[in-house]
């Protein structure tokens, strides 16, 4: 495990390693799943109700050469077995630690609520009650509230292209939250909807106040440990927070136990980590697609989708992990975050027809 400061290497390596080759470079198709030893329940599609003919064709799509260029891996999990894994271009994959981007909203989501099951914070209070030293002169940020925090409606001008790198930069800005805090208001907190990577930048460092950390290191752990989550990196600024937002890389298999776990409703091996009222508030909309401008709905920095009545964490790039508790399913896909010239990340209309495959083939 590593948290620390940021290693700007990291980011280099991922923009290297992210470009894409020409000519074929997917390895050839694979999906069986193998026992590493990891705590992983293995089981064929078949057992677990999955009409192994029909999955087929998610293999086909996503291992052809013409669509989904960026994809590293695909994991299917039905009733809590690991049923089927692809790794798209290096089998190594299995072992290899993913930015997964924006799905990191969704645990800094799992973290909060093991503090406020902890009646560490309460979603009606005001920021301004935890963090009063980072907030400026402006006193209409002080009406801003912790539920207005995790639904993306700060009120505040963040510009995710413009200034999440300054979340990065320990040289130049001693203070993650102080950088949030002083940009411009523009709308009463819970107005409008603006997806932005400032908000869960202020969530993780409440936490670490609210915890009495000088470092939001040991509040990770609280959810890591338990779920047996060993081996991963989530880079932190120097004032002693993890990016609540980005910066956490984490393995196929850990993603796809992390949805898992909200899927059990936040137990984990007869452990109540996170309560089963937190991962209903939390994956509940709260935010129609009306405001969000998308397909989805958004809880509490978890993305819904009404259509499979799911629930989804999702990250640039084409990172994704999908849960949908009717059916007992979780399916995660993973990509490069980054790509060269000419290429895009997988769409969320691109994963979406590989969720729908997978649907198709339950039985």
């Amino acid at each position: 495990m590593k948290t620390g400061n940021v290693k700007y290497i990291l980011i280099l390596l991922t923009l290297v390693y992210s470009c894409l080759p020409e000519g074929d470079y997917k390895v050839a198709v694979n999906y069986e799943p193998t026992d590493a030893g990891d705590g992983w329940e293995i089981s064929s599609p078949n057992d677990q109700g999955l009409n192994p003919g029909k999955l087929k064709d998610v293999y086909e799509m996503i291992f052809a050469e013409d669509r989904f260029l960026t994809s590293r891996s695909l994991l299917i999990v039905r009733n809590g077995k690991l049923v089927s894994e692809s790794y798209i271009r290096d089998r190594g994959d299995i072992n290899r630690k993913n930015s997964i981007q924006g799905i990191a909203k969704s645990i800094t989501s799992l973290l909060t609520g093991i503090a406020w099951d902890s009646d560490l914070i309460k979603l009606d209070d005001k920021l301004y009650k935890y963090i009063p030293v980072y907030f400026d002169g402006d006193r209409n940020k002080r009406e801003i509230t912790f539920n207005h925090l995790l639904t993306m409606k700060i009120g505040l001008d963040w510009d995710n292209d413009k200034h999440t790198s300054d979340l990065f930069n320990s040289t130049r800005y001693p203070s993650t939250m102080r950088i949030v805090l002083t940009k411009p208001f523009l709308a009463s907190g819970g107005s409008s909807f603006h997806y932005n990577h400032g908000a869960p930048q202020l969530a993780m460092g409440i936490m670490g106040k609210a915890y009495e950390m000088n470092s939001t290191d040991s509040v990770i752990h609280k959810l890591f440990d338990p779920l047996g989550i060993e081996d991963f990196v989530w880079e932190q600024h120097s004032d002693g927070i993890n990016i609540g937002g980005l910066g956490l890389h984490l393995k196929p298999r850990d993603i796809a136990r992390i949805g898992q776990f909200c899927l059990q409703k936040g137990l984990w091996e007869g452990n109540q980590v996170v309560s089963e009222e937190w991962i209903g508030k939390s994956t509940a909309t709260r935010v129609n697609p009306e405001m969000t401008g998308s397909p989805f709905g958004y809880g509490y920095y978890w993305w819904t989708h009404d259509e499979n009545n799911a629930y989804m964490a999702m990250g640039e790039g084409g990172q994704y992990l999908y849960v949908v508790p009717g059916k007992n399913l979780v399916i995660v896909h993973t990509a490069n975050s980054s790509v060269g010239s000419g290429y895009e990340g997988i769409k969320p209309e691109d994963f979406l027809s590989l969720a729908d495959l997978i649907m198709g083939a339950l039985e």
